[in-house]
């Protein structure tokens, strides 16, 4: 009888075991599951972050293009609307209003060109500014004359203000001479608006 309980209380005990044992597999089989999902969704998570980095970049990029092409049309602007001059002619004349390249017997040079049309410039007045260099680098004054060119002071030989409508203006500043000329050859530099617009030369004897 001691026997039959104990095989009976064994039996009892494996049953008990084997359900708790199938019981711990239904709640294995469920972890694996969520653990698939998981890794699963996971996954998907990854892939669309990577998208997103994607999706950033290329906006990134596209952003810095951007501000590439609006800096370069900026620039091109910027360029379009400064006054240019064409058609520099620097003439010496003599007391009879006369051409003549020697020193000691010109008493005025005449600067002459054409501002050039832009229709992109604003409209009104404009003081056109002329630097006269000696060949020694001296710049021809007539008394005490500086202006503005990218933000410091300098000097300028003969000014002249003329109303611009966005065409062609011929026009010419004349510099009258007090002995400060010397042979040899001569750069002139025109400036307007902070810029300078025109360059030639000419030579005396």
């Amino acid at each position: 009888d001691e026997l039959l309980k104990v095989n009976a209380n064994n039996v009892y005990k494996i049953r008990m075991y084997e359900k708790e044992l199938g019981t711990i597999r239904k709640v294995l089989k469920s972890y694996v599951v969520q653990i698939d999902s998981l890794n699963l969704a996971n996954q998907e998570l990854r892939a669309e972050n990577l998208e997103v980095r994607q999706e950033l970049r290329r906006v990134e990029t596209e952003k810095q293009e951007l501000t590439e092409v609006k800096d370069e049309l900026s620039s091109k602007v910027e360029m379009a609307s400064i006054l240019n001059a064409k058609n520099i002619v620097i003439t010496p004349l003599n007391k009879k209003s006369k051409e003549n390249n020697r020193t000691t017997r010109v008493v005025k040079l005449r600067v002459c060109f054409t501002l050039r049309e832009n229709p992109i410039l604003e409209q009104g007045p404009k003081i056109i500014y002329i630097r006269i260099v000696r060949p020694d680098d001296v710049i021809l004054t007539s008394g005490v004359n500086f202006f503005d060119f990218q933000g410091e002071q300098i000097v300028y030989s003969a000014s002249r203000e003329v109303s611009y409508e966005n065409v062609d203006v011929d026009m010419c500043i004349y510099w009258n001479n007090d002995g400060q000329l010397v042979p040899g050859t001569y750069q002139v530099h025109l400036y307007a608006n902070g810029n300078e617009i025109g360059t030639s030369s000419f030579g005396l004897k």
